[in-house]
This record gives structure tokens, sequence and C-alpha cells, in this order.
């Protein structure tokens, strides 16, 4: 049977028991310092506010777009 570094895979994998057990306790300890305060939920971060205003535009530009076709 090959092991995970034949195949290519690191031992933080996804298709690894240890790669989801790490993965499960990242996402605990994030969900963890987000109820105490330490962190800011994702929906409430700086990123995400920049990716809804990136968004946002995309969608005045092509409501224009529609716009302009029809006239």
């Amino acid at each position: 049977m090959p092991t995970l570094a034949e195949l290519g895979l690191p031992e933080e994998s996804a298709l690894t028991i240890e790669g989801r057990i790490e993965r499960a306790n990242m996402m605990g300890t994030h969900l963890v310092r987000e109820m105490h305060g330490r962190e800011r939920p994702v929906c409430h971060s700086f990123w995400a506010t920049g990716l809804w205003l990136i968004l946002g535009a995309i969608a005045v530009v092509i409501a224009v777009a529609v716009v302009a076709s029809l006239v």
C-alpha cells in the first residue's frame, strides 16, 4: 500500500484522518475565540466587506450593461 508521501499528499491533507482532525481542531478553536471576543466572525471582517463591495460594483456594471442594451 502506498504511503502518503508516495501519493503526494501532505500529512495534514483533508484526505487523511490526521488532516480531518486538524481541521476540526482549527474550526473549534476559531469558534471558541469568536465566542470569547478574541476573533471577529468572518462575515464581519474587513475583507468580507471588501468582497461585498466588489460584488455590488459588478452587479451595478451588469445592470448598466443590461439597461444600455435595452435602450
